[in-house]
């Protein structure tokens, strides 16, 4: 199973994850990272052959991008036009190539869900790069809705988080919505893999997974990537 992870978001432990990730989505500057970083990041992806892609969000660093923003449409998609390019020139310094764009935080949700942010999203995507993988949230308006021919678009779940039994993210400002314990996490990721998940309710769903991710910033992230890790490498 395919597992990904924010990273380039200046947590320490960025290169300590990479042997347990198949994937990293790199901030682009708007809720964290750099230029810099971006290039720093991927040069670490290219050293443990971890596919790279771009995790642009709406411009809000004192909020980690977790909240929404209403912007003007001009405004958004040249932010999200500036977030994409930078990485691509940050790739092309590098050597590598972008594989995949994951939004992040608040803009994934909207993206998913909503349909005129969808909308906005993949005209900058067919603008800057066309034909790109994207990756979203299972069961969304924007997964199950999808039409464009051009693109590939993998459903995502989370390791890390808890679920309703609709399929949609426990509120992270809910008691019990993020799970920390690796253990835990890594008999989630078992689930996932087999298309189940069990919600915080107690009951098991089904569920579709191309690609499952790790919140790096999350504690005990890399004692979780790595109990994941062991089990995945053992299928």
């Amino acid at each position: 199973m395919d597992i990904n992870c924010d990273l380039g978001e200046g947590i320490a432990h960025d290169r300590l994850i990479m042997p347990y990730i198949n994937r990293c989505n790199i901030a682009c500057g708007a809720h964290a990272g750099s230029k810099d970083l971006i290039i720093k990041t991927i040069q670490m992806a290219q050293e443990y052959g971890v596919d790279i892609g771009a995790h642009p969000s709406y411009p809000d660093r004192e909020n980690f991008g977790r909240i929404s923003m209403i912007m003007d449409v001009k405004e958004l998609k040249q932010s999200l036009q500036h977030q994409l390019e930078m990485f691509l020139e940050a790739a092309e310094l590098c050597g590598a190539k972008m594989s995949h764009v994951k939004p992040h935080g608040a803009l994934y949700h909207d993206v998913a869900n909503k349909p005129e942010m969808a909308l906005v999203f993949l005209e900058v995507i067919d603008e800057v790069c066309p034909e790109i993988l994207l990756i979203t949230s299972v069961n969304s308006m924007l997964f199950n809705s999808f039409t464009r021919p051009n693109h590939l678009i993998w459903p995502e779940s989370f390791i890390d988080r808890r679920y309703r039994s609709d399929l949609t993210l426990v509120p992270r400002q809910e008691h019990n919505s993020i799970i920390h314990d690796p253990k835990i996490a890594q008999q989630q990721f078992l689930n996932l893999r087999e298309g189940r998940v069990q919600s915080i309710e107690g009951s098991l769903h089904a569920i579709q997974t191309m690609t499952c991710c790790i919140h790096s910033d999350h504690p005990n992230s890399l004692e979780i990537a790595k109990a994941v890790s062991a089990v995945n490498r053992s299928q």
